[in-house]
């Protein structure tokens, strides 16, 4: 018996080695991080830790970056991806529905507490579609986690980040093991914009020490404070 346990420990300890090797050898790529042609996103942060994200702001995109990923999505697309996400995170797998959002929302209303956010799609006829989030508390009793947000520093600025991931996928093969996600975050840049934060982790770990990869690929879309004009594309 003593001999078995001695090998099955012996076993854990080269999987454990050969792990760390793996990722000790792995490479790391990806997009650069918040372009600094754009306005500062250095703010105070409030509420403890959380930006500042209070304001009506435009639904479509004033800018993206990197430029060659196309125009930006509006407010309602990112968050109508995150109402379909079909991610442990989001709604479907907590049997839990989202509002309709509309599509043709003129603008995008943050009403912002310590504990609690109201995003409100308002469109041109003045209907309001209000989504309504809660910060992160640690709790056995949670029932969902698809409304929950949390505040960090990204970048060294803070940062709103939503639980609920519209995109993830997992891979497996003989050779190779990967997966990953998408997040969506909100910052506050000092011009008054509001900055989405489109940011997808993916990882690969070979069977053999010839390397893996963990990429990140951080795309970033402005949204102009909302004046009642038509924004201007950047």
């Amino acid at each position: 018996m003593l001999g078995i346990s001695t090998m099955r420990i012996t076993v854990v300890a080269i999987s454990i080695v050969l792990v760390f090797t793996q990722l000790g050898c792995a490479t790391s790529s990806g997009n650069p991080p918040y372009p600094t042609a754009w306005a500062s996103i250095k703010s105070e942060p409030v509420q403890e830790g959380c930006p500042d994200l209070q304001g009506t702001y435009t639904n479509q995109g004033t800018g993206t970056f990197p430029p060659e990923a196309g125009a930006p999505p509006s407010l309602a697309e990112v968050f109508m991806a995150m109402a379909r996400s079909k991610s442990a995170t989001g709604p479907e797998a907590w049997k839990r529905s989202w509002p309709s959002i509309p599509r043709d929302a003129v603008s995008v209303s943050i009403e912002q507490a310590p504990e609690t956010m109201i995003i409100t799609f308002i469109n041109s006829a003045g209907s309001h579609t209000p989504l309504s989030f809660r910060r992160y508390h640690f709790t056995l009793s949670e029932d969902r986690v698809d409304d929950l947000f949390s505040c960090r520093t990204l970048y060294a600025e803070p940062t709103l980040r939503f639980f609920n991931e519209p995109l993830s996928h997992t891979s497996t093969s003989i050779l190779m093991a990967g997966g990953g996600g998408t997040s969506v975050a909100l910052l506050k840049s000092v011009d008054g914009s509001l900055v989405v934060n489109w940011r997808s982790d993916s990882m690969a770990l070979t069977q053999f020490v010839l390397g893996s990869g963990y990429r990140v690929d951080n795309l970033w879309y402005r949204y102009a404070p909302f004046t009642g004009e038509k924004p201007t594309e950047r």
